[in-house]
């Protein structure tokens, strides 16, 4: 136990000399900067900082680049991947990037897509972010699946060891920038995930903001055709049916409500359940992005059609500051998916008719992200989006 101390206490004592390294260093630029001449319209002769990430190559849903991108020292040593770090200070909250089932933490990279009547936004979320300000200290993202994992995702639950993988990579992020909280965006299942991870750990003191874009909060009605106990789709089941039998091991079948037959609390409607996490945080403001019927991980299923546009959404609550519908183009509802090719990528809902489904209401929403995270919006969360990117609705 002492041996473990002295580590952890060693290990904080490193990180706290890296950032003062670091934090000199910078002021060594700054100073000359100040030194070299003005050229032309006013710009300094000094190179500009590196971006930290690339999204490299993509398959239309996720980025193929690099797993790792990180900068500056950022050494978090979890996870199998991720990015965020240079020689800047950080002077904002830091945003930690949390990705979906089967996709990885540089995907925040992955550029928007094309949606019928309206323009394509021009940045990805992450250099939406670092077009109005952020910098690459103050952007963070961890891929908390492996690579095995992310090839079948069909079989990912939430379970402990991921909630670790998670805490630590964020406890990393607040050492190197030497801040006491974090904004958290996440997509899908990261939205799940983190909000199990701040009930696991008790962890909510940490998180300033929370952006849940596309999540299962009240489980997903494509789950009911798996039943809550596959052997095919452990991503599907309910509450305790996946080792370690335990409440915090659970899949996104939706709450039947009865115990030991579809149980699931997390996805149920109780005050424990995942929609119901602002009433816990109310020091936490929760913002939700969502495609409503066009999103085909919620929509596509013939069980409860009609309520699967609220698959995403937190119960109203003081601090449920703005959740904002921007699906556009085919609708997905009214289709029966069993998940036998055991892909989240599917045919049909927003993505594949240059709307917003699933996956692009997480790649064009960047201007909406940073509204959330950077103002105090509740109606406008929108605004700079709606009418000149797609549609947008406060739900």
């Amino acid at each position: 136990m002492f041996r473990n101390t002295l580590t952890d206490t060693l290990t904080l004592v490193s990180s706290a000399l890296a950032a003062v390294r670091r934090r000199s260093a910078v002021a060594s630029g700054f100073a000359l900067a100040a030194l070299l001449p003005v050229v032309g319209g006013g710009a300094l002769l000094m190179p500009s900082s590196a971006q930290a990430l690339d999204c490299g190559s993509n398959n239309g849903y996720t980025c193929l680049g690099a797993a790792s991108q990180y900068a500056g020292g950022f050494s978090p040593g979890v996870g199998s991947g991720g990015f965020g770090g240079g020689d800047c200070i950080a002077t904002r909250t830091p945003v930690v990037f949390v990705a979906g089932n089967g996709d990885s933490a540089i995907s925040f990279d992955m550029p928007p897509a094309a949606v019928s009547g309206y323009a394509t936004p021009a940045h990805s979320v992450y250099d939406e972010l670092k077009a109005r300000g952020y910098n690459d200290c103050e952007l963070f993202g961890i891929t908390y699946l492996n690579a095995d994992e992310r090839g079948a995702p069909q079989n990912n639950y939430h379970q402990p060891a991921k909630y670790q993988i998670l805490k630590t990579f964020i406890d990393k992020v607040k050492i190197y920038t030497g801040r006491n909280q974090v904004d958290i965006v996440t997509h899908s299942l990261g939205s799940s995930m983190t909000l199990a991870m701040l009930k696991y750990h008790g962890y909510q003191a940490s998180v300033r903001r929370f952006v849940n874009i596309g999540g299962g909060l009240r489980g997903l009605q494509t789950c009911l055709s798996t039943g809550y106990q596959s052997p095919y789709a452990p991503t599907c089941n309910a509450e305790a049916y996946v080792f370690p039998y335990d409440y915090y091991t659970f899949g996104l079948y939706p709450s039947s409500g009865v115990a030991y037959y579809g149980y699931n609390r997390w996805t149920g409607s109780g005050s424990n359940s995942l929609r119901a996490m602002p009433t816990m945080y109310s020091s936490i403001s929760f913002y939700t992005i969502t495609a409503g019927l066009y999103d085909q991980v919620q929509c596509f299923t013939t069980s409860y059609s009609a309520g699967c546009s609220s698959g995403a959404l937190f119960n109203a609550a003081s601090n449920v500051k703005a959740q904002v519908d921007i699906g556009a183009g085919s609708s997905a509802y009214a289709y029966d998916w069993n998940w036998s090719d055991g892909s989240p990528y599917n045919a049909g809902g927003g993505d594949t008719s240059n709307g917003i489904g699933h996956f692009r209401s997480k790649t064009n929403a960047g201007r909406i992200v940073y509204n959330m995270l950077a103002t105090t919006c509740t109606t406008g969360c929108a605004n700079g989006y709606v009418g000149v990117n797609g549609p947008a609705v406060n739900r």
